[in-house]
């Protein structure tokens, strides 16, 4: 067995310099799915390479785990490979029939085949499917159930959230997958995605074309097949020759576009020599890239080779920069340097900017390499380098932003007033007049003018001078120094030279990128009071001149510079701080005192950056780390590994590559399970450079291990560091006992079991809520007396999911309420606020500015007055909307597009708990329409996924399950006049019980207000408990009292009893 049961080879690392590679695209398995609906058979022949497809997700391979999703999802067992070396060339092992797609019959003749796995392949495949299969282990050969792996180091969680994998498909394919008659150019374009918090995911895409023969079936449905004979001769007219796009995406947490990009092309080249073995090469190039570690910032390069090719991974030259693999020079070849001046001008002063390409990856790269530009300050607002076609309305949204889109798209661009438009292709930046009753262009919340903020103010002119001699050389260097180099032709050393050379040159630009910002604000260290926490604005601003002030002044409102300062009165330490303070003019002394520091301190001129001679030669003598080979077994690898890196610590004498390699130590160690050597590297880590030591990775290590080992382990000589390292006692504010996960059941459920599991799960203990999750997650048309296994899971995951989500959301407690709990948070859109997303909690609607996380409020659910589904036009093509209207006249619009309906319909179930708590005085309705909220919207997602049961009938099943939106459309909230006059409070003694009991008996006592004693009200319960509520507040209190009989109270009866058993006082 190639991989071995789960557990033993599942290990994985933390520092994986890949997370995930998707292969994205069609083929016989998914059969052609058009853009537009309606389009089929000879429609679809003739429009073959005119029409839009879509694209979907066809595999997934994280390092412990593949699946195919098309005509089915299931696990490739084969996976990882068997691997050989046998005269430096790899042997890769056939895979069976069933567990590769390689093995599917390739004969376009075999009909009954295709047309069996069409009629049970999914139309599509969601984000919640694939983090789904891709977070469990199916059964091996020898095993009979599920396998879940419950340890760090071999953790089954989903590499990559499913947020950023939402529309990955249509990031891979922005402008659409089509069909092409000739075979197209390999491409590559690079993708950064963000999360709501500014977490960035990168990736890397290279779509090639493989050929395919589309034959028209007896039905009339268009059936390819893979065409392996190399003969281009016509073919029969029922058949149509073409080839079909494929895309394979490389996900990772770090930004090594070039390295991946190298990996990848070689990847495809493998395939394209032999296109049979596409899988194959797939798993053998996924599985290296994802058990291959990313260096630490510092001196050593990781090197690994797959076949008889040889990688580099290069480090950060600082732990607090991200890495750098794009070649910067690019913008100053690309653009003049007044221009590379303006651009950097608009993005320090926040404007609305958008890049255009005919290139999708210049478009990323050159992004990129401005936002490394501009460091330490650092983009805090919406940033989407490549715009798919389908999410161009974004260009629309008010507020501040950073996107780029193809050249294709000019013309809609300049339909939108106020944006700042930078065009790669021609090398210019423009500003788009203002439209008049324009309000898209205004920066929400700011008090500017329209006009100032189309004015993009110049960079005070000293520092840019000095900034120009960076340009000329950035411009120039490269080409020159190869013009006395001969040719060489071998291909690793040439391309060892080519990633010497474009590094030495970025580290030129990044030297000269970072003496620019120090010389434009060197003066605000002078003008910033530590031990006060003060910075004087008014000295600041009064030591400019006229012509440089307007510059300041827009650049001091911005976030960026409130984050640049806030560091600086915090007086951090920084590669800023260092090159200041290594370059700060010396303070001359005066006759009448100590030394005065000047107001405008002089601009030291670059001699550092116009000296240095573009020297490869300097970087022979990087160390670098050489990976092993990586075999069949995973766990020889990672002993391997740690054996080479323990003789590397022995004999570094220098003390960064000392830290680098403990570094890599304790991470591997931390994959093979062996938690104290990681730990006790870590440790190590901290005493010889504590800047790169992963505290987030270490902290995980201790909330996986129990409280007596930790308490253990923190008492042994070494170890006690381990509590000042985290900043405080391990046992009482860093460990958290890790909740012990509740498995799904490996069957069907029914009733009784269901109940068991949700309320094990605390979904719901509501007995009548469980029977109508239980009743929607079964439609009618299906007669069974069960949830399938599927069914279930998916709807557990989905549910999960979306608490993480809310959980994780990240808005501050000053801008929650009291008690206030986020239900549902909608993807990034455009709104009348912003770029952003719009959150439902249990007491109102609000709006979450994306990145920076930013509340402001939409509405409180009491105040809404109506929701109105609309269809909006953006750029010509049509957008479904939510308009949302209140009380108070104002209305807000949010473009939520497919998401529209189920969000509407769960805004009107917490609509219609807060109406009908209102209503009756029922405390606990607000408290289970949320409830509902969360089981409806799980219902909803899980729906999406083919394999469950309520698939093409999940809007009827949600419907269902909405019982506030319901109650309140037939009026039952409605109570009578006289009633609601006297009504206090309606409680449900019945609240969090699996089975409603009747009430036999009601107890008041009044309280003693003097000894501080509250009223209470007793409940007595048939089933012998008695529930005591607090009748300040009418909470149930935490205590009760269970009976050995049924209560019976005799006396008062001013106390009423509803039909329902709840109670009315």
């Amino acid at each position: 067995m190639a991989g071995g049961p789960a557990g033993s080879d599942i290990l994985c690392l933390q520092n994986s310099f890949a997370d995930l590679m998707l292969v994205v695209g069609l083929d016989e398995n998914t059969g052609l799915i058009p853009e537009l609906s309606g389009i089929e058979g000879e429609g679809m022949m003739k429009n073959l390479f005119y029409g839009k497809f879509e694209p979907q997700v066809l595999c997934a391979v994280s390092a412990n785990n593949m699946m195919h999703f098309f005509p089915h999802p299931r696990q490739d067992f084969e996976y990882p490979l068997q691997q050989l070396e046998t005269k430096q060339n790899l042997f890769l092992k056939s895979a069976s029939a069933y567990n590769t797609l390689d093995c599917i019959p390739k004969s376009k003749f075999n009909r009954a085949t295709h047309q069996s796995r069409l009629s049970i392949r999914s139309t599509s495949v969601t984000p919640g499917a694939i983090s789904r299969h891709m977070s469990m282990l199916r059964p091996y050969a020898s095993l009979k159930k599920t396998t879940y792996v419950q340890n760090l180091a071999s953790s089954q969680q989903f590499p990559v959230p499913d947020e950023v994998i939402k529309s990955i498909q249509y990031f891979c394919f922005p402008d659409d997958l089509q069909i092409t008659e000739q075979k197209a150019d390999t491409s590559v374009h690079f993708l950064v995605l963000t999360d709501i918090h500014g977490n960035k995911t990168y990736a890397t895409c290279i779509t090639f074309y493989r050929p395919y023969i589309i034959e028209k079936e007896y039905d009339g449905s268009l059936i390819p097949h893979l065409d392996l004979s190399g003969d281009n001769s016509a073919v029969a007219p029922d058949r149509i020759r073409c080839y079909i796009p494929v895309c394979c995406t490389l996900i990772s947490k770090y930004a090594y576009f070039e390295t991946m990009k190298e990996s990848l092309s070689y990847m495809v080249h493998l395939i394209e020599t032999e296109s049979e073995d596409m899988y194959t090469y797939i798993k053998l190039f996924a599985h290296r890239l994802t058990m291959t570690p990313t260096p630490p910032p510092g001196r050593v390069a990781i090197e690994f080779c797959i076949h008889d090719m040889s990688f580099t991974i290069s480090p950060s030259q600082e732990a607090e920069k991200q890495v750098i693999d794009i070649p910067l020079y690019l913008p100053f070849l690309i653009f003049p340097p007044d221009e590379i001046l303006r651009i950097l001008s608009a993005i320090m002063v926040e404007n609305r900017i958008v890049f255009i390409a005919s290139n999708y990856a210049l478009l990323t790269v050159i992004m990129e390499s401005f936002l490394n530009f501009i460091l330490p300050f650092e983009w805090k607002y919406t940033y989407v380098p490549i715009l798919s076609s389908k999410s161009l309305e974004l260009l629309e949204a008010p507020g501040t932003f950073m996107m780029g889109c193809h050249s294709k798209y000019k013309e809609e661009v300049n339909q939108v007033g106020g944006l700042v438009v930078v065009d790669i292709d021609e090398g210019s930046l423009s500003i788009n007049p203002e439209i008049a009753d324009d309000s898209r262009s205004v920066r929400s919340g700011d008090s500017d003018s329209i006009e100032d903020l189309l004015d993009i103010p110049e960079i005070p002119e000293e520092a840019a001078k000095l900034f120009l001699n960076v340009c000329r050389k950035a411009r120039f260097q490269f080409d020159l120094v190869d013009t006395k180099r001969p040719s060489h032709f071998n291909l690793n050393a040439e391309r060892s030279y080519r990633r010497r050379k474009i590094q030495a040159l970025n580290d030129l630009i990044v030297s000269g990128c970072l003496e620019l910002m120090v010389n434009l604000f060197r003066s605000v260290v002078t003008e910033t009071r530590v031990e006060y926490k003060r910075f004087n604005k008014q000295a600041f601003l009064d030591s400019k001149s006229g012509s440089e002030k307007s510059f300041y002044e827009k650049v001091m409102k911005t976030s960026m510079f409130k984050k640049f300062l806030k560091d600086r009165i915090n007086d951090k330490t920084d590669y800023w701080v260092k090159l200041e303070v290594k370059t700060r003019p010396q303070a001359k002394s005066t006759e009448s005192g100590p030394s005065v520091p000047n107001r405008r301190p002089q601009l030291r001129k670059q001699s550092s950056v116009a000296v240095i001679a573009l020297n490869t030669g300097q970087f022979h003598n990087s160390p670098v780390f050489r990976m092993p080979a990586l075999g069949d077994k995973v766990i020889v690898y990672l002993k391997e590994t740690i054996r080479l890196l323990s003789v590397a610590v022995q004999k570094s004498q220098h003390f960064q590559e000392r830290a680098s390699y403990i570094y890599l130590l304790g991470m591997f160690y931390l994959a093979c399970n062996k938690l104290t050597l990681a730990l006790e590297n870590f440790i190590s880590l901290a005493s010889i450079d504590v800047q790169i030591l992963p505290k987030l990775v270490v902290t995980k290590i201790c909330q996986q291990m129990k409280e007596s080992e930790l308490q253990d382990l923190i008492s042994r000589p070494g170890f006690q560091a381990l509590s000042d390292l985290m900043g405080a006692p391990v046992s009482e504010s860093i460990h958290r006992k890790l909740e012990e996960s509740v498995n799904i059941p490996e069957k069907d459920l029914y009733y009784d079991e269901f109940v068991e599991c949700v309320s094990v799960m605390e979904m719901t203990s509501d007995t009548d809520t469980i029977g109508r999750l239980f009743r929607a997650l079964i439609p009618s048309q299906i007669h069974q007396n069960f949830i399938d296994q599927e069914t279930f899971a998916a709807f557990t995951h989905c549910w999960k999911e979306n608490n993480k989500q809310c959980l994780n959301l990240g808005i501050s407690d000053k801008d929650l309420l009291e008690s206030e709990c986020v239900l549902r948070v909608s993807s990034l859109c455009k709104t009348d606020y912003g770029t952003g997303r719009v959150a439902l909690t249990d007491r109102r609607l609000c709006f979450v500015k994306d990145i920076s996380s930013e509340t402001r409020e939409i509405t409180r659910l009491s105040k809404i007055l109506e929701l109105e589904k609309k269809t909006m036009f953006s750029f010509l093509k049509q957008v479904k909307v939510l308009r949302i209207k209140n009380t108070g006249g104002s209305r807000f619009t949010a473009w939520l597009k497919e998401e529209r309906d189920d969000f509407c319909l769960l805004i009107e179930e917490m609509w219609a708990g807060k109406v009908v708590s209102d209503s009756t005085k029922d405390i606990h309705a607000i408290q289970k329409a949320a409830q509902n909220v969360l089981l409806v919207d799980a219902l909803l997602q899980s729906g999406l996924d083919a394999e469950t049961a309520h698939h093409g009938n999940r809007e009827e099943a949600a419907r269902q399950l909405c019982y506030y939106r319901k109650y309140r459309e037939e009026g039952h909230h409605n109570v009578p006049a006289e009633t609601k006059e006297v009504l206090q409070n309606r409680i449900d003694p019945n609240y969090g019980e699996r089975e409603r009991k009747t009430v036999h008996a009601l107890l008041y006592t009044p309280g003693v207000p003097e000894h501080s004693v509250s009223p209470r009200l007793w409940v007595g319960l048939g089933d012998g408990k008695i529930k005591v509520y607090n009748a300040s507040h009418w909470l149930l209190e935490s205590e009760f009292v269970q009976t050995k009989q049924s209560v019976i109270l005799s006396g008062s009866k001013k106390y009423i009893v509803g039909e329902d058993t709840s109670v009315q006082h």
